[in-house]
């Protein structure tokens, strides 16, 4: 049995917002700009804007945390990870993402392996937020997590009560 866990809303501003839309719009315009060699419309370009414009749309949407019977998995737009309960240490987090040094970042979708800071005991992470900070700590198979749910206390009481080592 699977339990969704809600996500903290995106930390988008509105700049973010209107480049990530911008950027499908531009190269979709420039499709019909007139070439007198290939007349318009260009459909490479209409169909890398379209691609670009689906996938900013539908990557923050697929992102997800749930609690299953083995773990907790975090579905991104191109991958599934399992974090499973035995093992598992959590915390709340105090701290932010750095800077990205792989992944992808769309408004309200963070993705992929950052710096950490100002958490002593932590200098990088792998995320899979909404924004990027007030979020929580998993460690897991050597590996830390860095997560966004909207309601962090309750995702900590949910893992305990699943057999996770929940720390102060």
């Amino acid at each position: 049995m699977s339990t969704p866990v809600p996500l903290a809303p995106a930390e988008a501003p509105l700049l973010s917002r209107l480049v990530a839309a911008g950027v499908p719009l531009l190269l979709a315009l420039v499709a019909f700009l007139p070439d007198p060699d290939d007349p318009p419309p260009h459909l490479p370009l209409l169909a890398l804007a379209l691609l670009l414009g689906l996938g900013f749309w539908l990557a923050p949407r697929r992102l997800r945390y749930e609690l299953t019977d083995d773990g907790l998995v975090v579905r991104t737009l191109l991958s599934r990870t399992v974090l499973p309960y035995a093992g598992l240490r959590a915390r709340r987090s105090a701290g932010r993402l750095g800077l990205r040094t792989f992944g992808t970042g769309l408004p309200g979708y963070l993705t992929g392996h950052f710096t950490f800071g100002p958490d002593p005991a932590v200098r990088k992470v792998r995320a899979a937020a909404t924004r990027t900070g007030d979020g929580v700590l998993l460690e897991s198979g050597g590996r830390t997590y860095f997560l966004t749910p909207a309601h962090p206390q309750d995702l900590l009481s949910a893992l305990a009560r699943r057999g996770a080592r929940v720390e102060p």
